[in-house]
């Protein structure tokens, strides 16, 4: 009677040992399921506090390291949390941007500085007669921080797309 719960005991001590190692990996090249949940949930954070214009663009930049970058498809970089919030603050009057961010097929993985992460964008403009949308690429490195994972650098990379084929003059 005595072995069976010993051995429960060291089983359970185990178990727990491995839970605490998993949990503390982070960091060194492995990822968590923890963490593999809250960087997928980074990608939605961004397109709802931008859109939203959340906190006068303040839980936009909250997402970001305190010198974290942000980098627009055109080359332009706001680095910064002062930055990033003017970046994300709606214009006097408007609530609620009309753009509406649709992310997809985000692929997270580790690194030596945390993760890596990319994943596929359209932005869709809800005002437009004819529902304008464009699609992008989102590159991003993520930290973890002692209030949890941010975005360190987050670059928007635009599609390529082939140049349209000459045209024949009739």
């Amino acid at each position: 009677m005595l072995m069976p719960r010993a051995l429960l005991a060291v089983g359970m001590m185990l178990t727990t040992a491995g839970a605490a190692h998993a949990q503390t990996a982070s960091g060194n090249g492995t990822l968590t399921a923890l963490d593999y949940a809250e960087l997928q949930r980074m990608y939605p954070a961004y397109a709802h506090s931008f859109d939203s214009c959340a906190d006068d663009g303040q839980a936009f930049a909250r997402l970001f390291t305190s010198d974290g970058v942000f980098v627009l498809p055109n080359g332009n970089r706001m680095e910064g949390r002062e930055k990033l919030t003017a970046f994300a603050r709606c214009p006097a009057g408007i609530t609620r941007r009309a753009t509406q961010h649709w992310i997809a097929s985000i692929l997270i993985s580790p690194s030596p500085e945390g993760a890596t992460g990319t994943a596929y964008v359209m932005q869709v403009n809800a005002a437009e007669p004819k529902l304008a949308s464009s699609g992008n690429r989102y590159e991003s490195v993520f930290v973890k921080t002692p209030q949890g994972w941010a975005f360190k650098k987050h670059s928007v990379v635009p599609t390529l797309r082939p140049a349209a084929p000459p045209t024949v003059p009739q």
